[in-house]
């Protein structure tokens, strides 16, 4: 098959600023990139993307096998544009391989079509769409979730201009977008079950689920993720948001691997019935003064290392800030490659 291509220019005054800012973040991410003289190449899944130094800035080019990862790597590359060189680097005006298009080839229009209590602070919702093979995957379990405002009758959604751009709503009808996790989903009913985390602060994801009855329409884009690696011993750890992965790696992961899994929820009621594994050893943790969401977490993880197998993977999500301070201790101070922990930050802490 053919490769897809597309470029665009990013004009910029501090090339050098742009790409040692761009190396420590993919450095600090685990993200696979080489150095090729003026160009960093960045690995990613279904191709490449390259910021290539030029006199009025970087260039900026997308290679894939498909239209599919050919936008993704767009929005990719626009992020860390906007990451590393302000909002009003983007829109970028692409040229190539690119074409306007109703909707985005991974992006799906669902509608609820059950909603129901998990605990006091979870809900599950089902939804149903069409076409969504793509999303049954072995690793990447992640989708965004486009959550348009209330009372809309028919929702608006992004879609690819001849440009390669994104074309998003007007504001006061623009979805909002969250990560989430898809619990479980069923190719033959064109189905998937998500669980919703019921903040006592107001976010348009838990909003929704509150609100959601049959027939409510949201967008699901996709998959994202990182899976993890074949180990013997597994340490996992998270909160309520990472109950859903948590609950999937139990059902995937090797039955001869033992696991230690730590679950910080708020009070008992809080619990879940997770799914069983033959080795694995659950903890529960409830939230206490003293203690920042998440910490103890940290704490049980690190606590473990020492003892563990040296055929070990580390896998946790949390609070963003401590996810970062784990993350470099897993590196500096017990000297995990890539292979061996994924630490994600799946929220952040409000300051005050």
């Amino acid at each position: 098959m053919t490769a897809l291509r597309c470029d665009a220019t990013l004009t910029l005054t501090d090339v050098n600023n742009f790409q040692s800012r761009l190396r420590a973040f993919l450095d600090e991410y685990d993200v696979g990139y080489r150095s090729e003289g003026a160009s960093i190449v960045v690995e990613l899944p279904g191709g490449e993307a390259s910021f290539t130094a030029i006199r009025v800035g970087l260039r900026l080019a997308a290679c894939a096998a498909t239209r599919d990862g050919l936008e993704t790597l767009r929005s990719v590359i626009e992020h860390y544009a906007t990451l590393f060189a302000g909002d009003n680097a983007v829109p970028l005006h692409w040229h190539g391989d690119v074409v306007a298009a109703p909707t985005f080839a991974n992006f799906r229009e669902m509608r609820v079509v059950k909603s129901e209590a998990l605990s006091p602070s979870m809900r599950r919702l089902t939804l149903a769409g069409e076409d969504l093979a793509r999303f049954d995957h072995d690793e990447e379990w992640h989708v965004r979730l486009h959550f348009p405002p209330p009372g809309l009758a028919r929702p608006q959604w992004p879609r690819p201009t001849a440009e390669g751009a994104t074309l998003w709503p007007p504001e006061e009808v623009r979805a909002a977008i969250r990560y989430y996790t898809i619990r479980r989903l069923d190719r033959e009913r064109g189905e998937v079950e998500i669980d919703f985390l019921l903040h006592a602060a107001p976010g348009p994801g838990g909003d929704f689920a509150r609100r959601a009855r049959p027939g409510d329409l949201c967008g699901m884009a996709g998959p994202y993720g990182r899976g993890v690696a074949s180990a013997a011993h597994y340490l996992l750890a998270g909160d309520e948001t990472a109950l859903p992965a948590i609950s999937r790696l139990l059902e995937t992961l090797p039955a001869e691997a033992r696991i230690e899994a730590w679950l910080e929820v708020e009070s008992p009621a809080d619990r879940l019935t997770l799914p069983t594994h033959p080795g694995a050893h659950l903890h529960w943790c409830y939230r206490c003064q003293g203690h920042a969401p998440s910490e103890q977490l940290a704490s049980a993880v690190v606590a473990a290392l020492p003892t563990a197998d040296s055929d070990r993977f580390v896998w946790f999500a949390g609070e963003a800030e401590v996810s970062q301070r784990l993350r470099k201790r897993l590196k500096q101070e017990f000297a995990l490659a890539k292979g061996q922990h994924l630490v994600t930050g799946y929220w952040k802490r409000e300051a005050g």
